[in-house]
């Protein structure tokens, strides 16, 4: 049997890919690693931005907390910015993830999970598709593998350590402290980690806590894992996990020859906010009329599927860029960018505007050059 696509990857790009080419028509496959529901770890908050860009609804109890406000903390600094509307939803990711995947399949994608791709053969009439368990044959491939990407290795190098953060996570009963069990405020706590920052992100029956670092230089992370435990008065004596995040904005190849990269594969994720699940709902779905655009035309070549690049640099790419920038500034001058946010709070409330998406790193960057004067000014007498 040959299908249309394959995608390699049931998160929410990969479900959102499957889902979109099963409604347009195509034979679709959807391949995945692990036996499915499965753990993510991730803070899994999930911004108005990303649910606005599903053709359906979230369920409602799907939805942990809803979260109206953002606490950050720098050393004597604890800055908190409240909104009239959500900021995000929080969620488990092996919940949300399943649901993404229960839609691909009620649109008549079809899944084969716990079966691990170990490589693609990429011949003139499609792709030969290898699994631990089976080899299918399909005329283009979706990579939405995650960070660790095994199709990715057919359209770029690896990532680079500069481009990359390490994370560590553990999911903590919630109760441990009132304040925290009753908030609908997320908390981020900077300084102690390189282009990072540790995060506090309540659920129903547990707080996600954790911390995340520039990979090149995060060193003994497990230390600054248990001394951040310590300092919220957390059990230091749980199990924690690791991932990597790419930081998004840098310049990658995100396709080849009958091979689209998607979401974290493709090095999609916000560089500030660590947020990638908007960015792989959308690029799911840009690959899939890319995808569609292909079939017709019959035309799978490495020169036909560049639109898809361009679609998304127009899209969310050069947004990502100004983040990447944005967020270098940051982290080189934090206690500089701490001091003018506490003095000029109305700077980290038009910031949280972005993942609600009501503007976006474009418009925050111009809205904020114009009065960088200003807020550098007031910082320095105040």
């Amino acid at each position: 049997m040959k299908y249309d696509v394959i995608v390699v990857g049931a998160g929410p790009a990969g479900s959102t890919a499957g889902r979109q080419c099963a409604l347009k028509g195509l034979k679709t496959l959807i391949l995945e690693k692990e036996k499915l529901p499965r753990y993510k770890p991730c803070g899994g908050g999930v911004t108005p931005r990303a649910i606005s860009l599903l053709d359906f609804k979230i369920k409602r109890e799907l939805i942990e907390r809803e979260c109206y406000g953002v606490r950050l903390h720098y050393g004597r600094y604890e800055i908190e910015i409240r909104k009239p509307y959500r900021l995000t939803i929080l969620t488990s990711r092996d919940k949300f993830d399943m649901y993404l995947t229960e839609k691909a399949i009620d649109a008549d994608a079809e899944l084969k999970d716990s079966e691990r791709v170990r490589s693609l053969d990429l011949t003139k009439d499609g792709v030969d598709v290898k699994t631990d368990k089976n080899t299918y044959k399909t005329a283009a491939v979706i990579g939405a593998d995650g960070v660790n990407s095994t199709v990715s290795r057919y359209v770029r190098e690896k990532f680079k350590p500069r481009e990359l953060a390490l994370a560590l996570e553990a999911e903590i009963p919630i109760d441990v402290d009132d304040d925290i069990k009753d908030s609908d405020v997320v908390r981020a706590y900077f300084g102690s980690t390189p282009r990072g920052y540790g995060w506090v992100f309540p659920k129903k029956e547990h707080i996600s806590v954790g911390i995340a670092g520039a990979l090149s230089g995060f060193k003994n992370p497990r230390d600054i894992l248990i001394n951040f435990l310590r300092m919220l008065n957390l059990d230091t004596n749980v199990r924690y996990h690791t991932h990597l995040i790419p930081f998004g904005g840098y310049d990658r190849v995100t396709y080849s020859d009958r091979i689209l990269l998607v979401g974290d594969a493709a090095g999609f994720v916000d560089p500030i906010f660590g947020e990638g699940i908007s960015y792989a709902i959308n690029s799911g779905k840009i690959a899939t009329n890319v995808m569609v655009d292909a079939h017709e035309t019959d035309d799978f070549s490495k020169k036909k599927l560049a639109e898809y690049d361009w679609i998304c640099r127009n899209a969310f790419g050069k947004y990502l860029k100004d983040a990447l920038d944005i967020s270098l500034l940051i982290h080189k001058h934090p206690g500089i960018f701490v001091k003018v946010i506490a003095n000029n709070r109305s700077l980290l409330d038009k910031a949280l505007e972005i993942p609600a998406g009501r503007i976006d790193y474009g418009e925050f960057k111009r809205w904020f050059l114009i009065r960088i004067p200003y807020y550098c000014v007031r910082s320095i007498f105040l």
